[in-house]
């Protein structure tokens, strides 16, 4: 019997966002190694026939063709490549290759995996592909196998997130349809990840735009200001490098620690324009923050509030469509310049194909 390949693909999806969600996880370098190969042949098979043993424990996972179909444990992992891995890896930015038939070259064109191939390029790696597999196949133990799969997805994750994603900017888009993707983009939680680069990449358009800046900077979301030396999560500088707008994006409301903490900041590098970018104020201190924000301009600091909704409103009005266009490119460029997790990449991939 053919394996299943609709449960295939659900078992991966669900390994998949399994590791992806796993910042902790450990690289097997072996496997590492064999997902890096320069063979597309071997980036392929490797999980091919990892999941295939996975979705039917009694196929032999060294067999790379079905033959005649007398003995149970022969298969077809050019077919189930083909209607699995081959779209899957589609979808996750070519992480693996281009291959529609990735099982077409010579090394895979044999009834069975050999442990001592001859006359194959990368030799070396089709032996350690053999020495994996074959380990599995002994141990004939799901776990194993599961295991085996999930230390591929690891390797794969990681090659993921050192790519450079390809992002579809539409012809035209009106001002609602961009409040609308980023309020998607914005409602699955990311750490803070997904609304820092939504800023940076709006004030960068304002920049462009506008000339109120030359240079906007920011770091990797989990680097603390000290760190980076930067005075707030985004800095807006002028022509001669001066510091003419610092801001702190918060995913969450925004609290009277974080006004003090802010003011703080404000008055040891001497910043006099410093903006929050979160969706509200804090109902319970709404009168202390006023109350605050007032005595801090008196004093010669000119703190503000505005959420990303509320920016996008004036600015890329402003703009026009054109200016909407470059900033939905600006998104992009952050995710991808600052490493963004591949599934909030994924997923700003996925919003703009929706339009």
């Amino acid at each position: 019997m053919p394996l299943d390949t609709e449960t295939a693909k659900n078992l991966l999806d669900e390994m998949w966002n399994e590791v992806i969600n796993d910042e902790n996880s450990v690289i097997d370098p072996v496997i590492d190694a064999l997902v890096e190969s320069t063979s597309v042949s071997v980036r392929f098979s490797l999980p091919t026939q990892l999941l295939g043993k996975l979705v039917d424990p009694n196929l032999d996972i060294l067999c790379l063709q079905k033959g005649d179909g007398s003995h149970e444990s022969m298969w077809d992992p050019r077919g189930f490549a083909s209607k699995v891995i081959v779209p899957w890896v589609s979808e996750n930015q070519n992480v693996l290759g281009t291959s529609s038939d990735p099982y077409v070259s010579k090394p895979l064109r044999r009834p069975r995996l050999e442990a001592k191939p001859e006359n194959v390029k990368n030799k070396e790696d089709w032996k350690s592909l053999f020495a994996i597999l074959d380990e599995v196949q002994r141990n004939n133990s799901t776990d194993f196998t599961r295991t085996r799969l999930i230390q591929t997805l690891r390797s794969i994750r990681r090659k993921l997130t050192e790519s450079t994603f390809e992002y579809f900017i539409p012809e035209r888009i009106s001002l609602d349809q961009v409040q609308s993707l980023i309020a998607s983009f914005l409602s699955e939680g990311s750490g803070g990840d997904r609304g820092l680069a939504v800023a940076a990449a709006l004030f960068e358009t304002f920049g462009q735009f506008f000339g109120l800046y030359s240079e906007v900077r920011r770091e990797v979301i989990n680097a603390s200001d000290s760190s980076t030396g930067l005075t707030a999560d985004i800095e807006c500088l002028d022509e001669s490098g001066n510091l003419k707008l610092a801001i702190e994006v918060k995913e969450r409301n925004l609290t009277l620690a974080d006004v003090r903490s802010a003011i703080l900041k404000a008055r040891q590098s001497e910043i006099r324009e410093f903006l929050f970018n979160s969706p509200k104020t804090g109902p319970l201190e709404e009168n202390d923050i006023e109350e605050l924000i007032n005595r801090t301009w008196a004093s010669g600091t000119n703190l503000y509030r505005l959420s990303i909704d509320e920016l996008i409103q004036v600015g890329l009005t402003l703009t026009g469509e054109e200016g909407r266009k470059v900033f939905l490119r600006n998104v992009g460029e952050q995710l991808n310049r600052f490493n963004t997790q591949p599934a909030n990449r994924q997923r700003w991939k996925a919003l703009l194909e929706s339009i």
